[in-house]
């Protein structure tokens, strides 16, 4: 199956490592790319790789100054580097007999032209048929929602950012 968690909300990320858990917590191999999230201030990082049965493999320059408690939204040509070879650890994790491989905020690399259709569509084409992808990201392009199996949009109905929040560690990051 390919799932895909998209929208505008917040929660992509922690549907898909919910969905990482489930299948942990039943003896599934299962692994975690991290797509454009790299750094050290994404506390799943510091739980994930204590479970077992979930290999993660993070790529992405830092994004996140907590001090401002803000984000740096500006690509460079190294954050393009990162995320290629985000795609090309999928590639080879698709080689090996994972039940679910989760491919965290892919959909924005591609649409921030990260990494191109071409390589996604391959990717996505490679899977077996006894391993799972979820793929993550705001604005999923609508062939890939036509190739998926489910598609999850997740809506902002109403955020904090807009009332000129922060972010909170735990919540946010």
């Amino acid at each position: 199956m390919i799932l895909i968690f998209t929208g505008n909300g917040k929660g992509k990320t922690t549907s898909a490592l919910g969905a990482t858990i489930r299948a942990a917590g039943w003896g599934k191999t299962t692994a975690v790319i991290f797509f454009d999230k790299g750094g050290k201030y994404y506390g799943e990082k510091n739980i994930l790789g204590k479970l077992k049965k979930i290999d993660v493999f993070r790529f992405g320059l830092p994004r996140f100054d907590e001090k401002k408690k803000t984000f740096r939204f500006k690509n460079t040509a190294a954050d393009k580097k990162e995320a290629e070879k985000a795609l090309y650890k999928v590639k080879t994790l698709l080689k090996k007999k994972y039940f679910l491989i989760v491919c965290d905020e892919i959909i924005n690399c591609l649409n921030l032209k990260l990494i191109g259709r071409v390589d996604v569509e391959a990717m996505m084409k490679a899977r077996s048929k006894t391993t799972h992808l979820i793929l993550t990201g705001r604005n999923a392009p609508k062939w890939m929602v036509e190739k998926a199996d489910l598609v999850s949009e997740i809506r902002e109905v109403k955020h904090y950012f807009k009332k000129g929040k922060k972010a909170i560690k735990g919540l946010d990051y």
